[in-house]
Formats: C-alpha cells, structure tokens, sequence
C-alpha cells in the first residue's frame, strides 16, 4: 500500500486497479498450494522449493520492472502463484525432519511470519513509498527472494517417498514407471484436488470455520488500505507514519503466540496427562482388554473461543476510537493489539483443531481452509477505502465488528453440539462408545 498512490498516478488507474495488486497476491496463494502439494508428494520438497524460489523472484522482478498495469498485476499474482508452494510444502518437511513434540515451536514461528508478514511489510514499504519510488518496493522483494534462492539451492531432499524413487531411478535407469506407480499418481492429484472440495461440500464444521477464519483474515487485508485512509484523514499521518501503525496487529501476532504456548497449549497437555493417568488406572483394574479414552477435539475450542472476542474487542475499539481527532492516536493504534493476537490464537488453534478432527485428512481440510481464506481475501482490500468513504469511518468499522461477534456463538455451537456434528460425519474423528470403556 505504500506505493499505491505513486501507481495510480504513473498508469492513471482508479483506486480499484490499484489495490487489485494485494488481492491478486492472495488469489494466487489461494490456488498455487493446491497444485504444489501434489507436485512436492510426486517430486519431492527440493525441487518445488527451487522452483518457486526462481519463479517468484523473476515475477517480483518483472513486478518492479513493469511498464503497464496490466504487466504489474500479472506479475503480482504469477509471484504469488508459483511462490506459494512453501504454504503446502512447510508441513510436510517439518514431518519429515522432526517429531510431532519438536514441530511445535516451528509451527509457531512460521505462524507468525504467516500472520505478520502483512503487518511488517507496510512498515518498510511506507518509508520506500514516501523517500523513493514504488518500484523500490517490489524489488525489495526481488532482492530478498533472489538471495533466499541462492539459500534453497543446498537444501537437501528430506521427503522419503522423493529420496527413494531418486534411488530407484538410478538403478532402473531410462525404465518406464510401474504400471501401480502412474495410478498412484492420478489418484494422488484427485486427492489433493477434491477432497478439499469434498470436505466444503458435506463437512458443515470446515466450512463454517472456513468462512470465519476467511473473515478474520481478510480483515487483516482490509486495513492495509483501511489504516492509511484513516490515519491520513483523521491525524494526518504521512506514508511512513501509516507504515508504523501496522506495527500494532503485528506486536498483538507476538501476544497471540505467546497466549497459546503459554496458556492453551499446556492447559490442554495437562488435561492429556490426566487423562493418561486415568488410562492407566482403568488398565490395571479391567481384566480384559479397554480401548484408552482420548481427549476429543472439542478440547481444542477454548482457544479458537478466545480468539473470536479479540478480535470484536478490537475491531469495536477501532471504531469508537478512529474518526476523533481530538483523542490521542496511540488509543486507535493499540486497538490492533488484540486483533493481531485474535488472528494468529485462532491461527494456531484451528491448525490443531483440524488435526485432530480429521486424523487422515487434516491436510486436506487445512488446504480447504487456506483456500475460502485467501480467496475472500482477494477482495476485502478493493472495497475498503469505498466502504470507509461512503459510510465513514465509524460506521464502516461498526459493521466490521459487528461481523466479527459470530465467532463467539459460533464457537460456543461447536464446543455444545460439536460431538453431534462429528457422529454425522464419515470423516471426522469419534468418541469412544460406552461399551467399549
């Protein structure tokens, strides 16, 4: 958003056009997982690395380099397409290389670039906008990339299916592939394609958590244009200034961290100890073989509950607090806090929600999820300076707010009937029956 005006101004394009280059970015992540995932299963995690890596700094160098708006907005998105491919291959070399226990930590901090990347980036991206030239903001992201490729290139293969068919290669030479090896293959690609189609289709717990994570994520989006209108109007903020304020939601990604591994995630651990314990009594009281009880994935809810009344506590913050100019900036600035930490709480949580709901197609219903997210998100940066101009300040981030409150029933539906709704499903994990304790 730095250079948003700069962009309007060298191609004479409507505010529209303009900010269509943020949402294009989220469209292209929306779908480049659901292709790269298949791809890294068939060809390994190195490979789809480096192709990204090379791809997404040729775009965001021909992004810098444009000429036309047209060239510009391809690139974005071609960018963001190829370069995606981290969001599906992420996971999977992390089970690759460590235990479900090691993992934790790294989930959180690729969460939280996850989560800050859009509120850091306005920070540099003001300062270059408002001292150089936008086209210094994309190639800033040329630059980067470029260097992370030079990164990837000694990145060894760790996904163990891609290691042995490299051996296997090598003894069997110019073969042609087993007959089982290419139908494993198409059914790979209509695994990764339609079962997250599947699970928006006939699951009701993916697709309402879906459309509310899309919610709350596009928010985010929506006040990378919101927070520079409204701070210009209201204190007179310059393009470095409005850069700062996005430093608030990405201090409030830290406090959300911090809330689930320092809070929610051992409250649940200390109810798995207890439930071990209990386990372990049953067994040397039972003569004949029990099947141990396990925690059900309603477990995971607190933390999504907490999530959905941080964010209207900011979003309603905001709006009481944006559009005077006679109370201090620092008051609507803060209010990013508890959204920011809203987001990535519910982030962490609904990751681990899923896991544990969908034991064998937790990756097909986070690739789902990642998908309605991105996709709404593609569009809440193109109405958010209309909407905040024609309703005015206040009243646009009432709405927002407004929105954000059904989260909290919602959550609460899934924490009372959510063991309801799993008995319907073929899919989602079940509670052990009476009989069988």
């Amino acid at each position: 958003s730095g250079g948003q005006a700069q962009i309007q101004q060298e191609f004479g394009v409507s505010q529209f056009v303009a900010t269509l280059g943020v949402g294009l970015v989220n469209l292209g992540i929306a779908i480049g997982p659901l292709v790269a995932a298949p791809v890294s299963e068939l060809y390994g995690r190195q490979p789809m690395y480096m192709f990204s890596a090379i791809t997404f700094t040729t775009f965001s160098l021909g992004a810098a380099l444009s000429q036309s708006i047209e060239a510009l907005l391809i690139c974005r998105f071609f960018a963001a397409l190829f370069g995606s491919s981290v969001f599906s291959n992420f996971g999977g070399s992390l089970s690759d290389m460590f235990t479900s226990d090691e993992r934790g930590p790294l989930v959180a901090l690729f969460t939280l670039v996850l989560q800050g990347a859009p509120t850091l980036g306005p920070v540099p991206g003001g300062f270059l906008g408002q001292h150089t030239h936008w086209r210094w903001i994309m190639g800033l992201s040329a630059i980067w990339a470029g260097s992370v490729t030079i990164a990837v290139l000694f990145l060894p293969e760790t996904e163990i299916g891609a290691i042995t068919k490299l051996h296997l290669r090598k003894v069997r030479g110019s073969q042609p592939l087993p007959r089982e090896d290419r139908i494993s293959k198409t059914s790979l690609w209509g695994k990764a394609l339609l079962t997250p189609l599947v699970l928006l289709t006939f699951e009701p717990i993916v697709l309402a958590t879906s459309l509310y994570h899309a919610f709350v994520y596009s928010l985010l989006f929506l006040l990378l244009e919101a927070y520079p209108y409204v701070f210009s109007e209201t204190y007179n903020f310059t393009l470095s200034e409005n850069g700062l304020v996005f430093m608030s939601p990405a201090m409030g990604n830290i406090l959300g961290v911090l809330l689930y591994f320092g809070y929610f995630k051992p409250s649940y651990q200390r109810k798995q100890r207890e439930l071990q314990k209990r386990n372990k009594e049953r067994r040397s009281v039972f003569l004949k073989p029990v099947i141990d009880l396990a925690l059900n994935p309603e477990a995971r809810l607190p933390g999504i509950l907490t999530a959905a009344v941080l964010v209207p506590i900011g979003m309603f913050w905001f709006a009481t607090t944006c559009s005077h100019p006679n109370i201090h900036y620092i008051v609507p600035i803060l209010s990013g806090l508890p959204i920011g930490a809203g987001m990535t709480l519910f982030q962490l949580s609904l990751s681990n929600y899923y896991i544990d709901l969908y034991p064998k197609l937790s990756a097909s219903a986070l690739a789902a999820n990642l998908f309605v997210r991105n996709f709404l998100a593609t569009w809440f940066p193109t109405f958010a300076v209309p909407m905040y101009k024609s309703m005015g300040m206040r009243n646009a981030s009432f709405v927002l707010a407004g929105i954000s409150l059904a989260g909290i029933p919602g959550s609460w539906v899934l924490w009372t009937y959510g063991g309801r709704l799993r008995s319907r499903s073929k899919w989602a994990a079940q509670d052990v029956p009476p009989a069988s304790y």
